[in-house]
This record gives structure tokens, C-alpha cells and sequence, in this order.
């Protein structure tokens, strides 16, 4: 049994997957950090405090590899490190403790759709995307092959402290469509949605209405009210379907989702099980054995 170690640096959290890969992934150990990086930065540049939260959650993480026999350790980092004066500093300091690949926004876009391959391969041709912390990815894609992939700065931890509601994300994604009209070359109902947000979106829906992977644009609508309007069985329902590190963004990022599937006409969510993660691990730790 090969077991290989994947380390996520992310705008909202810092996770931890350990895999068994033989012929199909088995996650062995999970793990996640709120750190909130994201917020550390300030003027474009990130904070002192950010950079050592995340060294120590590294540093716990290498540790709690140990207990593990592993092929391989690596990480990667997605928004945090886009647009900061200290981006290399920062993943020095951070490669101190395990390697370290900076994504760039359209390389998290390809490395999600192929993750998202997994469990969604049986959908050839569409559209998907991810709400991260701190940017939201677009794929647009044709038997498997990826037509367009963008990333633009707007996740669920950037939109939390902004004045959220659809007029502002709405216009935020049309936009995007227009500017990249690639990305709406292949209509379709059903979206594929990739991350956490979407999984979280997901577990809401499946605790409210009873759906499992595919769920409605009318039953997520109807989640974001009742949130919106602080009805006090859905949000003890989102604490106990929620994670504690994700709730405080979970509205903002469930707005962008809503803006996302009108945007695209889109009656339908596909969640998907697989993500960037994944991706990567089938890139750059288990070449050639991507999905095809």
C-alpha cells in the first residue's frame, strides 16, 4: 500500500489529507486548520502573524506525518501567495517544513476539474467551479477536454468582509462570462461545484431537503433566505452541518454560488467529492495517471 501525504494552503484553511492510492483513493487521515490567511494580508503584502500561524500549523502537520509511511509529501498553495510583495519570503519560510507548489489561478482551475473527474466523469461536457477562500475558479469544459479556465480574487473569506448581496456578486460574474466568453461555450442546467463551500452548500441541502449529490437552485435559494433571515432552525441546522472554521463564511460564499448558477442559467449542482487536491496529487505525485 503507497500512501502519500497532500497539504493544502488555502485563503480559509490550511488542510491536511493523507491518501492511500492504489486503484482508487482512500483518504487515511484528514485535517483542517481555520487560519484565515487571507485576512493577514494587508496593502498587498502579507503579515508577520499569517505567516507564523500558518509555519505552525506546518509544523504540526509534518508531525502528525510521522506517524505515517509515505512516498511522498508535498504542498501547495493557491490565492494567498497571488499578489503579495513578500510571496517568496513567505514560501521560504513555508518550504522549511515541506515542499511547496504556488498555483497559479488557472492552474487551481485545471487541477479542479481534474479532480472533479472522480466522481463526475460521467457529465462530458459543461461547466464548473470552485468557491475557495479567497477566488472562485471557472472551467468550462468538452468531452473532459477544458475549453477555458479562469480564476478571478473573490472567495468566501474576501467576501465576508464586503458588503455581500447578489447586486454586488451578481455583477461580478457576469462580468467575468463577458470578459471570458469562452467560459459559456458549452450551456447546461446541471453545474458541477467543486470545494468546500459547494460541499457545504451540499450537506445543507442534503440535511434540509434530503437530496444526496445533485441539488436545486430553488432549495439553495431557499437556504440562503431562511440564513439571511437568521430562522433559527436552518442555522442550527448549518452548525451542526457547517464546520466551525467554515461558518463564518459559509453566507458569503453561498451568495457567490447563487450568483454563479444564475449567471449561467444553471437550475442544477452536481457536488463534487473530488478538488484541487486531488488534482494535484494525480499532476505532480502520480504523473500519468491522470483522468482521461
Amino acid at each position: 500500500m503507497k500512501n502519500y501525504g497532500v497539504i493544502d494552503i488555502g485563503s480559509n484553511t490550511i488542510v491536511l489529507l493523507i491518501y492511500s492510492a492504489e486503484k482508487k483513493f482512500k483518504i487515511l487521515y484528514h485535517e483542517s486548520q481555520p487560519v484565515h490567511l487571507i485576512q493577514y494580508v494587508q496593502d498587498g503584502h502579507m503579515q508577520e502573524e499569517g505567516i507564523q500561524r500558518a509555519c505552525e500549523v506546518l509544523s504540526h502537520y509534518r508531525e502528525v506525518c510521522t506517524s505515517f509511511i509515505l512516498e511522498d509529501l508535498q504542498a501547495f498553495i493557491t490565492e494567498p501567495w497571488r499578489n503579495i510583495d513578500n510571496a517568496e519570503d513567505m514560501l521560504r519560510r513555508f518550504r522549511s517544513y515541506v515542499p511547496v507548489t504556488p498555483l497559479s489561478g488557472v492552474e487551481e482551475a485545471r487541477l479542479d476539474y481534474q479532480g472533479s473527474l472522480l466522481d463526475c466523469a460521467d457529465i462530458l461536457s459543461g461547466n464548473a467551479f470552485d468557491i475557495g477562500g479567497g477566488s472562485t475558479e471557472f472551467i468550462c469544459f468538452r468531452d473532459h477536454q477544458i475549453l477555458e479556465a479562469v480564476s478571478i480574487p473573490y472567495g468566501c473569506v474576501r467576501l465576508s468582509v464586503l458588503p455581500v448581496t447578489e447586486s454586488f456578486t451578481g455583477p461580478i460574474v457576469q462580468e467575468t462570462l463577458r470578459k471570458y466568453p469562452g467560459l459559456t461555450q458549452e450551456p447546461s442546467d446541471t453545474l458541477i461545484g467543486i470545494g468546500g463551500t459547494c460541499r457545504a452548500a451540499g450537506k445543507m441541502a442534503k440535511a434540509v431537503f434530503g437530496t444526496r449529490h445533485t441539488h436545486s437552485l430553488k432549495n439553495l435559494e431557499t437556504i440562503y433566505d431562511l440564513l439571511q433571515n437568521q430562522d433559527p432552525e436552518t442555522t442550527a441546522v448549518m452548525k451542526k452541518t457547517v464546520s466551525a472554521g467554515r461558518q463564518s463564511v459559509f453566507l458569503p460564499g453561498l451568495n457567490m454560488l447563487l450568483s454563479v448558477m444564475h449567471a449561467y442559467q444553471a437550475k442544477y449542482l452536481r457536488v463534487s467529492k473530488g478538488c484541487v487536491r486531488e488534482g494535484f496529487l494525480l499532476k505532480y505525485m502520480l504523473p500519468g495517471k491522470e483522468q482521461r
